[in-house]
C-alpha cells in the first residue's frame, strides 16, 4: 500500500504497528519465509531425484524455483504492506532484479564470512558463522532496497 511521499516517519510507524509489520514482526517473517524456501528447495531436490533426475540437476532447479517462491513469498507476505501497485510492468521487474541482487550481496558475504571463519574454527560453526551475516544484510538490503516504502 503506498502511503504518499509526505508521511511522516511518526505517521508510518504508527501505520505498521496497526497492521503489525513493525521490525521484530518482519523479521520473524522473513524467517518463516526462510523456513519455507528451504523445504521448497529440499522438497523438489528430493521430488527430482527420485524421479530419477541427478543431484546437481536436481539442486540446481530445487534453487532456481525455491529463490522465486522466495521472492513471491517477499512480496505477498514479508513486505505485503509495500506492494507494488501493479503487478506486472517496470516498478516490478526493478524489484525483481533488486531483490537478485540483494541475494547475490548476501551469497557473496555468507561465502566470504565462512572463508575467514574458517581459518579459526571447524567448517560447520564457520558456515553458521556466514549464514548468520548474511542474514542479517540480506534482512536489510531486501528492506531498504527491493522492498522499500514509500519516500
Amino acid at each position: 500500500m503506498n502511503l504518499g511521499p509526505g508521511l511522516s516517519l511518526f505517521a508510518r510507524a504508527r501505520y505498521e504497528a496497526l497492521i503489525g509489520l513493525n521490525g521484530t514482526r518482519r523479521f520473524v517473517r522473513f524467517g518463516a519465509n526462510g523456513i519455507a524456501t528451504f523445504f521448497v528447495q529440499i522438497g523438489l531436490l528430493v521430488l527430482l531425484k527420485s524421479a530419477g533426475v541427478s543431484g546437481v540437476i536436481a539442486n540446481a532447479i530445487g534453487l532456481g524455483v525455491a529463490v522465486q517462491f522466495n521472492f513471491l513469498f517477499s512480496e505477498l507476505f514479508v513486505w505485503s504492506d509495500r506492494r507494488l501497485l501493479t503487478v506486472l510492468g517496470r516498478e516490478m521487474a526493478q524489484r525483481w532484479l533488486t531483490f537478485h541482487g540483494c541475494i547475490a550481496l548476501s551469497l557473496v558475504l555468507n561465502f566470504g564470512a565462512f572463508m575467514v571463519a574458517r581459518l579459526f574454527m571447524p567448517d560447520v560453526p564457520a558456515a553458521i558463522i556466514g549464514v548468520a551475516a548474511s542474514t542479517l544484510v540480506k534482512f536489510l538490503s531486501l528492506d531498504r532496497l527491493a522492498f522499500r516504502g514509500p519516500a
